[in-house]
């Protein structure tokens, strides 16, 4: 993937610190603000799927769905009368 400089802005001691570290795990500095980055914007993106899902799900469930799922309930409770746990 290419590469792209910039300037960004930070504390000096965040700076220091993924300094120290960067030269402790001998990698760039820019490779760790790169991942770092990365992850943020993965968990951004995880956090706006799961509010999209939340919403989705918010809603009453339909009726055949609840039915459905006392029929599997059902099943489930029965089949697990006939194990035996070891």
């Amino acid at each position: 993937m290419p590469k792209s400089k910039t300037a960004i802005s930070i504390d000096s001691s965040l700076l220091s610190e993924t300094d120290r570290v960067a030269q402790e795990l001998e990698i760039p500095r820019s490779q760790i603000v790169s991942d770092a980055l990365s992850r943020y914007l993965e968990r951004y993106h995880n956090k706006q799927l799961l509010a999209k899902i939340n919403t989705v799900y918010a809603g009453d469930a339909d009726p055949e769905d609840v039915d459905a799922m006392k029929i599997i309930r059902s099943h489930q409770k029965k089949q697990g009368e006939n194990e035996e746990w070891k």
